[in-house]
């Protein structure tokens, strides 16, 4: 399923991003420093669009992740303000950051950035100011997820284990900003729980940081490669393992009821992901994909900090 990487004016500057990505990783060795995400988020994501409730619960086998709206103080109202359940791209994209600078640097605090615009350049994201800019819509999935509850559970068979009682983000130092319109605040620096940091020195799941930035625009195509990432590693099947196209829409496709609607955007995506993971063996079958044991998108050899 994958597509062979060329330069080509008339493709869309999203796809022409993927394809020269794929060229950068098939042409060359495995960058110094590597993108990290706890495994249990590989499999279960956030919403990809804004839940109608202030909870948000997806299952994907015997995982589950819980996703509860939080309250942040609003210097203005001065007095908490209910910011939503984060959603899309950009609480993925944090995510990956915040693990990856926690195994970077082997914390659980993490600086966030002088600024916003830094930050976001850092990912890799375009900067543009204004109320309906690219900094004001990051900025408020940054303070849902800053303020949310995430609960990652394991289901045992004769028990279940909650990875994480607490907030993913233990403690964030804020600050008020200094224009009295903008009412959202900036998180200076993070500190994770202490048992969602532990938890992810064990299960650590390693990225290619090139991969995260050419998929950056879209939350599916994030969320396919990071679970490849994660399950092609353990096929067991000989033959390699089945998946079937309604275990795919339940996982990556919650907000498309039609399956002909979600099967159509499935293989585009699984296209866009699969072209920065050339080793993928993947390939569509009758009812789904069948899934062949790889080698991981980057070698876990190269470590950080």
């Amino acid at each position: 399923m994958t597509e062979s990487g060329n330069t080509n004016s008339n493709v869309p500057a999203t796809i022409q991003r993927i394809l020269d990505t794929r060229m950068e990783i098939m042409g060359e060795e495995n960058p110094e420093e590597l993108a990290f995400l706890h495994s249990v988020l590989a499999q279960c994501g956030f919403p990809y669009r804004e839940p109608a409730t202030r909870d948000y619960i997806r299952e994907n086998g015997a995982m589950s992740l819980i996703v509860s709206a939080g309250h942040l103080f609003d210097q203005a109202l001065k007095k908490p303000v209910l910011q939503g359940v984060p959603y899309g791209a950009k609480p993925r994209l944090l995510m990956i950051h915040l693990c990856t600078e926690a195994m970077r640097t082997q914390s659980a605090t993490i600086s966030v950035g002088d600024s916003m615009s830094a930050f976001m350049k850092e990912l890799g994201l375009n900067v543009s100011g204004g109320s309906h800019g690219s900094i004001a819509r990051f900025k408020e999935q940054l303070n849902r997820l800053a303020a949310s509850r995430v609960q990652l559970i394991m289901n045992l068979e004769d028990r279940a284990t909650v990875l994480n009682p607490a907030p993913i983000i233990k403690q964030f130092d804020v600050w008020f900003p200094t224009d009295p319109r903008q009412k959202t605040l900036w998180p200076s620096e993070v500190t994770l729980s202490g048992e969602f940091f532990e938890t992810l020195k064990r299960h650590a799941l390693p990225l290619d940081p090139r991969a995260i930035r050419a998929l950056q625009h879209s939350a599916r195509a994030i969320d396919v490669y990071t679970w490849l990432a994660h399950r092609l590693v353990r096929v067991r099947g000989k033959g390699g393992d089945r998946v079937s196209w309604q275990s795919l829409q339940s996982q990556f496709g919650p907000d498309i009821s039609d399956t002909k609607n979600f099967k159509r955007h499935m293989i585009i995506t699984l296209k866009q992901a699969l072209a920065v993971y050339p080793q993928a063996k993947v390939r569509q079958v009758p009812g789904g994909i069948l899934l062949g044991k790889s080698a991981p998108p980057i070698r876990k050899a190269i470590s950080a900090g």
